[in-house]
């Protein structure tokens, strides 16, 4: 099934309720980290299709109206979209400077219409991106841009999946935020995830509940999901 194009919230539709609640994001997670704010940050889900890359780059833009420089990276290295979202060239991007070694700056796209934001796309998918996202390359890549940009947003593959790349690209950075799409998925599977990230020392920030609504077919509803956020400590 093809994979639908997020929309960018905050840069169409300022003003709309939906671009508020991510500025309402961006608030809550802003002073997470005792000591100083969040600087690298992985958007992920439990199973695909739950909205992870509409809150990541909707974020990016939120934190950017701060005045921070914020650097949107495309880890999704299997189905990539922001490329599309931002209507952005994906022949060279992260998979052709870990490969290639492809020069970075002509890999990081400025934003216009958002100032102080820039993005990295996924670049050609490649046939191994775990290796590539777990590499001694990726690894100094990161800690170069870090030094770069005030704030970095990683989007990345879901958790439940038969490969590891949202659990090598978790380790890296600083907090995870979990989205949780009302409607599509049971609190075990959410449950899962979690409980996975957390065995490989990721730091969760909290988890944001999208399209909610109530059904009957599935367990996930606002009040459920407030129950279990406020048990599993994601408030």
């Amino acid at each position: 099934m093809k994979k639908k194009t997020p929309k960018l919230y905050c840069l169409e539709q300022p003003k709309s309720s939906n671009g508020d609640q991510f500025r309402t994001i961006r608030s809550n997670i802003r002073y997470t980290r005792v000591g100083g704010e969040i600087r690298s940050l992985l958007v992920t889900s439990s199973l695909p299709d739950e909205g992870k890359s509409t809150v990541a780059m909707n974020l990016a833009i939120a934190m950017a109206e701060t005045g921070r420089t914020v650097l949107l990276i495309d880890g999704d290295l299997r189905t990539p979209t922001v490329h599309k979202a931002f209507d952005l060239p994906n022949w060279i991007g992260l998979s052709s400077i870990l490969v290639d070694q492809t020069c970075v700056d002509d890999c990081i796209f400025p934003i216009e219409d958002s100032e102080g934001l820039s993005v990295m796309t996924s670049g050609p998918i490649s046939p191994n991106p775990a290796d590539l996202l777990g590499s001694t390359g990726m690894k100094r890549l990161f800690a170069e841009l870090s030094e770069r940009f005030d704030t970095i947003v990683i989007d990345s593959s879901s958790v439940l999946m038969p490969f590891s790349d949202a659990l090598i690209l978790a380790k890296m950075t600083e907090g995870v935020l979990l989205v949780v799409k009302s409607g599509k998925v049971l609190l075990k599977h959410t449950n899962s995830a979690k409980q996975i990230l957390e065995q490989q020392g990721a730091h969760i920030l909290g988890a944001v509940l999208n399209y909610r609504k109530s059904s009957k077919r599935y367990k996930i509803r606002g009040e459920d999901f407030a129950d279990w956020a406020s048990t599993s400590g994601l408030v």
